[in-house]
């Protein structure tokens, strides 16, 4: 994996008053030192979770060559190579996956096409045509012409043939190929208001499997009959195969049904547009769904997680001489209360006399009612930093002197549809000439212009893109030693 653009701040010239300046200045160096050493404690936990989770490493670890060359194991399941191997892949993380693979498998690859995101450092490689796209997280023609040429490669094997399927997080909007009778267009409103309503990533990777040509097992089905092998990295929270980048070599057990119900129970009918209803409506127009023995062809294999990240994490907070509590690996919910749940957290743990560290992870949702940018990691720490200014409020704590730092990130380094991976909240943060702007912020949805000119950006934390995507990873440390 390249080394990561790690946890550098936003550029700013060195006369502009920092954060610690503004924490020394009303609370005490001592303090001010303190949360600068935890910040810099959660950053270096955060990296070893991602490096955890390195995509080059996964592939590694999931797939050899026999000795003599001749096939390819994939645990327990062996399979010949005779210059007959095809390589389709989509997400954020898939390069280096990709990379791995020509490595191994360069005399036996015939072709291969990866769909990555917009921007990316992904030199070509040998017989693999790399397709950028998704920018800001959403699919585009770009990634729609890797979707086509995908299922194109796919719909031409024979039954000799192998083809192996990269899977990360963002494979969604890396491959995506609507239905006929919908637009793209269509099915981004669709996707859009789902999302705005507060929809988790089971409902809307269900909504787009059935909106799309690939997914809901539909590569699996375009391959047939050669054999399909899925190297995936779980960006879901239960890593249910189904719903990671929509399943698309996944025996699919929803239905339009199921679809038309998420829609009801989220009371957006009349937002979504008439195509996408009439398409979910009309059974007629529903895809074939007999699915018995149709994917005997198939190897689905899950080789990296948000567990796996966590527990790197857990031992590099050992390491650094921390207590360590893992709250959850399935955190949901909306991200304002989990954020309010942290700073609970933080409260139960501040009159112990030890270093603690509180490690979760998993997905928020963000019901959008305003009209600001921001991402779920900004808007949970916006809120947990709002909730320990009103806590110190209320409780006269009037020195404010609680040596708490909350991190909240995404794994692959884009909170949303921004340049940063998430932000911190901690104590002493905000004050009485902020704090009204930082309710306003968090109400309008607009975490991300709030922190950016907060301490001129210093509560942010910036890494470029990983290359991987396990879901996000929330780090609380408190240090009473």
């Amino acid at each position: 994996m390249a080394s990561l653009r790690v946890f550098s701040n936003f550029a700013r010239p060195s006369s502009m008053v920092t954060n610690r300046t503004v924490l020394a200045r009303y609370y005490g160096n001592a303090f001010a030192d303190s949360i600068e050493s935890l910040k810099k404690s959660a950053k270096q936990i955060l990296s070893t979770a991602i490096q955890a989770v390195a995509p080059e490493k996964l592939v590694q670890n999931a797939i050899q060559r026999s000795l003599c060359s001749k096939y390819l194991r994939v645990g327990n399941v062996s399979y010949p190579l005779k210059r007959n191997v095809y390589v389709a892949a989509f997400g954020k993380g898939v390069y280096p996956m990709m990379k791995e693979v020509s490595l191994l498998l360069h005399d036996h690859l015939v072709d291969g096409i990866a769909s990555v995101p917009a921007d990316s450092v992904a030199p070509d490689l040998p017989k693999v045509r790399m397709i950028q796209g998704g920018r800001n997280n959403l699919p585009d023609s770009m990634s729609m012409q890797a979707a086509q040429g995908i299922i194109k490669m796919a719909d031409s094997l024979g039954s000799d043939d192998v083809l192996l399927v990269l899977i990360t997080g963002g494979g969604s909007a890396l491959f995506p190929l609507p239905r006929r009778g919908i637009t793209l267009q269509d099915k981004l409103r669709a996707i859009q208001v789902v999302a705005n309503a507060g929809g988790d990533i089971f409902q809307l990777n269900t909504i787009r499997k059935h909106l799309s040509q690939c997914k809901g097992g539909k590569l699996a089905r375009a391959a047939y009959p050669a054999k399909v092998v899925s190297f995936i990295v779980s960006d879901v929270i239960g890593d249910n195969l189904e719903i990671i980048a929509s399943g698309p070599t996944v025996k699919d057990s929803s239905t339009s049904d199921d679809c038309l119900g998420i829609i009801k129970d989220l009371c957006v009918e009349e937002e979504m547009p008439m195509s996408v209803m009439d398409l979910l409506s009309n059974k007629s127009a529903q895809p074939l769904l007999d699915n018995a023995g149709t994917f005997s062809h198939v190897q689905n294999i899950l080789i990296g997680s948000n567990k796996i990240a966590i527990q790197a994490a857990y031992q590099k907070a050992i390491e650094l001489g921390f207590d360590v509590i893992v709250h959850s690996t399935t955190v949901n919910g909306e991200a304002r209360e989990v954020g309010r749940q942290f700073h609970r957290m933080a409260m139960e743990k501040l009159p112990q006399n030890r270093r603690v560290c509180i490690l979760a992870g998993g997905e928020t949702t963000v019901k959008v009612k305003g009209d600001g940018i921001g991402g779920r990691n900004q808007e949970l720490a916006l809120s947990a930093a709002i909730h320990m200014f009103e806590s110190n409020t209320t409780t006269n704590q009037s020195d404010q002197k609680c040596p708490a730092v909350l991190l909240s990130a995404g794994t692959d380094g884009q909170d949303g549809p921004t340049p940063v991976a998430g932000a911190f909240a901690y104590y002493g943060q905000l004050c009485h000439n902020n704090i009204n702007s930082a309710r306003q912020h968090l109400d309008n949805n607009d975490s991300y212009t709030f922190f950016s000119t907060l301490h001129n950006g210093d509560d942010h934390l910036v890494t470029g893109l990983t290359n991987t995507n396990v879901m996000d990873i929330q780090i609380l440390l408190i240090d009473k030693s």
